[in-house]
């Protein structure tokens, strides 16, 4: 800084940004006013313009003061001289880390503030975003170079918003304001350099307020960490798909941690994210004072965006009790749309947030994106459209792509050719289409064989409250009370008090006190039969149909075996991981196995399925709660168990896991719990795999067609019958009429 430029006085305007922000015009003319009385406009440390009438705009109305705690400043230095007390010498910010190693200590420093002249060295470095400016390809000043002739529709929108964004900052009120230049190329550079999202408002909003306390490069490179690393993919795209997606986790996520708020939203029918989707987009730069944005910006580049969550809900809560007490929809929604400008405290904000949520882990928020997400597409109809998907796994910056590495070529090939990845997504297309036909046949077999099922409609419902009753569906199969069971042979009735039936008959059990006689209704008659001569049906809440029985009707086996699941072996192989080289195992069942199991684990060790409880139940033979997690790895136990020792293919325990989760009505859930074991996924499926796209909704809205229908699968139906059960003779005519006669039940009728 030259000896010519003007110097804020002491502790007035503009003193909280960076010195090449300093208005010096103004700065030279408040330094003329200091003994004026009352000078024409007043300004806060951070260059907001502070009107007489009512204090300025809504949001900066306040001169809230920016101050630096000795003691908190000391902490600091003494962390960053304890991490870099190898070098020799005074500590400098050349010599500490480009990226800062994550740790308990640094996290509790954070939430106590970081000192504001910090600042612009440890958001850089908390972000990554020092790490990109070190690291990039292209440089700042060609990405500018590139960028400032670009006249396209971007540029247009860019210009337009330029003085929108920040009117009552006097870095940002007019054209010659010292600011405006260096946003303009900011944005032009971000929409030059990430073509897929083009210009998105709120990264100005966000821009500006960087630029009051970084230098432009610096704001630049904070931009495109916040925008590759530290939210979503597609959260400023066109479409919001990201930022939706997050309001729909959020509300979520209130169900959870604010469920009274929850109910008053529903009963009043408020639509929450018409409020809170500007605060996430923006991250809260447009909706709190700046001095409180500071402190949430200080632990939002160090936690990530799980903070959003986290001081959303601590804002909701601080307000819980006047929303709850609110007269009408009005007020109710007036109040949530005023609570981030009534935030006055930002230790207060951070202590509830904390309180309330500070457990909430990024794991869990990351599941539940990707199920949002692809729930969101699915009902906005982009996954019947023959255009590809855009990329929602990570941003693509303009450049020319770097080639895999040999080694990873050789192992996994090179897939990233636009032309097969074309040829990808007609295939995607086309495997939807035979799974389709293949539910289709199986439906059709059910109202051919059982006029029941001609009800039941067959069109795939795709809209978001089909997926939020999915578990409510659940619970309802599970607490089913009645049982009914299959007649295994003929039983004659002599007595009165017997209930007589022919084979395949379906007697309703009201009784199972005795072990080998039980009570049974039939055909509007009562009475008891014995235990041996009935198989006890696995239906839960549907409605037995022979059609969906293996042993009954043979048609069903074909259906299920021999279409339905190739088709959906097909989706499963399409983009699975296939060592080229090297070789070894490499089938879906694998796939299922770890998943199944780091899923079971997952979900047995999470709070919030233990002890809310409001996602899934099924009770077992011992009465135990058993959620699909849970039920699909009991199941692929089961099948292991049972195929492993008739050296079963995998092919073939694929087939029968599938007929387990026909009979349970829970395959679309289990292909859910497959699909947000992401790191799974990731591990074994390429990016642009059904698996590890939201088209896997699709197919799970397709699955629940086959939910209406009651199956009666055998799960060994391929396996060889054992040496024993060939050997097995049927009773002799008179010894089975015998023993029923005289309740000799105890002994092995079988045998």
């Amino acid at each position: 800084m030259t000896s010519g430029n003007a110097i804020p006085p002491g502790n007035g305007p503009f003193t909280a940004l960076t010195p090449s922000m300093w208005p010096q015009d103004i700065v030279t003319k408040v330094s003329q006013e200091e003994s004026v009385p009352h000078p024409e406009f007043q300004y806060d440390e951070f260059g907001f313009r502070i009107d007489k009438e009512d204090g300025g705009e809504t949001n900066h109305r306040r001169v809230l003061g920016i101050t630096e705690d000795p003691q908190q400043r000391l902490r600091w230095q003494a962390h960053l001289e304890f991490t870099h007390n190898h070098d020799v010498g005074d500590l400098t910010w050349d010599k500490i880390d480009v990226v800062l190693p994550r740790s308990q200590k640094l996290r509790s420093l954070v939430l106590g503030g970081i000192p504001h002249t910090l600042r612009p060295q440890m958001w850089m470095r908390l972000s990554g975003a020092l790490q990109k400016k070190r690291n990039t390809e292209t440089s700042y000043r060609d990405i500018v170079k590139n960028s400032s002739n670009d006249g396209g529709l971007a540029a247009k929108q860019i210009e337009k918003d330029l003085l929108r964004t920040m009117p009552s900052n006097t870095c940002f009120s007019n054209m010659d304001s010292i600011g405006v230049p260096r946003l303009r190329r900011i944005l032009r550079g971000l929409a030059w350099l990430y073509p897929e999202i083009g210009y998105c408002q709120g990264t100005g909003m966000v821009a500006a307020c960087l630029l009051l306390f970084l230098e432009e490069e610096d704001a630049f490179w904070m931009m495109c960490a916040i925008i590759e690393d530290l939210v979503p993919a597609s959260y400023f795209s066109t479409t919001l798909l990201g930022v939706q997606t997050d309001q729909r986790v959020l509300r979520h996520l209130i169900v959870q941690y604010l469920p009274r708020l929850d109910k008053l939203l529903q009963e009043h029918d408020i639509e929450l994210s018409l409020i809170t989707l500007h605060w996430f987009l923006t991250a809260f730069a447009s909706v709190v004072h700046i001095n409180i944005l500071l402190r949430v910006w200080d632990l939002f580049f160090c936690e990530g965006s799980v903070l959003l969550f986290q001081i959303t809900l601590g804002m909701l809560k601080l307000k819980e009790e006047e929303l709850i007490q609110s007269e009408n929809s009005a007020s109710i929604f007036n109040t949530l749309s005023d609570i981030p400008s009534q935030i006055e405290d930002a230790d207060s904000l951070i202590k509830e947030s904390m309180t309330i949520a500070g457990s909430l882990a990024e794991t869990m928020i990351e599941a539940q994106r990707s199920k949002h997400l692809a729930y969101l597409i699915a009902e906005q109809g982009q996954l019947n459209s023959q255009s590809p998907l855009p990329s929602f796994s990570k941003i693509v910056r303009r450049q020319s792509h770097r080639r895999k590495s040999g080694l990873g070529a050789l192992l996994f090939g090179d897939n990233d050719d636009a032309e097969a990845l074309k040829a990808k997504n007609i295939k995607q297309t086309e495997l939807v289409a035979e799974l389709r036909e293949a539910i289709l046949q199986v439906a059709r077999h059910f109202q051919c064989l059982d006029p029941r099922n001609c009800s039941i409609e067959l069109t795939p419902d795709y809209s978001m409250e089909s997926h939020q009753k999915d578990h409510e569906n659940y619970v309802a199969v599970s607490r089913n009370g009645r049982r009914r069971a299959k007649a295994l042979l003929d039983f004659e009735r002599h007595d009165d008090d017997e209930l007589g039936f022919r084979k395949n008959d379906i007697i309703t059990i009201i009784s199972q006190k005795d072990e080998h006689c039980w009570v049974g209704e039939l055909n509007g008659l009562r009475g008891w039969f014995p235990a041996k001569f009935v198989e006890i049906l696995d239906e839960r809440s549907k409605e037995y149909s022979m059609a969906g029985d293996d042993s009954v009707s043979e048609a069903i086996t074909d259906l299920v075996r021999g279409s339905l699941c190739p088709a959906l072996k097909a989706i499963f192989e399409q983009g699975l991981k296939k060592p080229s080289i090297l070789g070894g195992p490499c089938h879906p069942w694998l796939f299922i196995e770890e998943a199944a199991g780091k899923e079971v684990e997952r979900d047995f060790d999470s709070v919030y399925s233990r002890l809310v409880l409001c996602k899934t139940y099924r009770l077992d033979e011992d009465g135990k709660v058993l959620t699909p997690e849970e039920l699909l790895y009991r199941a692929v136990q089961s099948v292991n168990m049972s195929h492993d020792s008739a050296h079963a293919q995998m092919d073939v325990k694929f087939r029968s896991l599938i007929c387990v989760g026909l009979n349970e009505q829970v395959l679309p859930l289990w292909l859910e719990v497959l699909c947000s074991s992401m790191q799974t996924v990731e591990k074994w499926y390429q990016p642009w795999s059904f698996l590890r796209s939201p088209g896997w909704v699709q197919i799970k809205c397709e699955l629940r067609v086959l939910s209406r229908f009651a199956f009666s699968l055998s799960q060994d139906w391929e396996l060889p019958v054992k040496k024993e059960e060939k050997e097995k003779k049927p009773l002799k005519d008179g010894v089975q009429d015998m023993l029923v006669k005289h309740h000799l039940f105890s002994w092995d009728i079988d045998g």
